[in-house]
């Protein structure tokens, strides 16, 4: 289970972990109250992280007998002056792995108008 903008700290997550019955975390924890990620996992499969940042959770995913694949956990930057950096590590990290690829998460870019509501309207 991926989460985003947890906007607390690994203590915390912790206990959800126990309570929802998980074996595994990762997390990046909140700057102040805003962002943090963290990425659960069961005894079914095997995690082994590949980078982390405020940004981006990345870990190869083994099931028991079964093929590895990745996972990325990703949050776009809000600001839109800065989601072009958000872009270029994506597309770094593309590039760093031939398995099979999930990407999930918010990339914070609207493609149409009418995914919008409030705030100025996209060019």
């Amino acid at each position: 289970m991926f989460l985003l903008e947890t906007k607390c700290h690994h203590v915390k997550l912790e206990k959800w972990k126990v309570k929802l019955g998980f074996i595994g975390k990762l997390v990046v924890d909140c700057i102040g109250k805003a962002r943090g990620l963290c990425l659960y996992w069961s005894k079914e499969v095997n995690v082994e992280l590949l980078s982390y940042s405020h940004a981006h959770i990345d870990v190869r995913i083994r099931r028991i007998n079964k093929q590895s694949w990745r996972f990325t956990g990703f949050y776009g930057d809000p600001d839109g002056t800065q989601r072009c950096h958000s872009w270029s590590l994506l597309k770094r990290l593309a590039g760093m792995s031939n398995l099979p690829w999930v990407c999930i998460g918010d990339f914070n870019e609207v493609c149409y108008n009418s995914e919008k509501s409030g705030g100025l309207r996209k060019r």
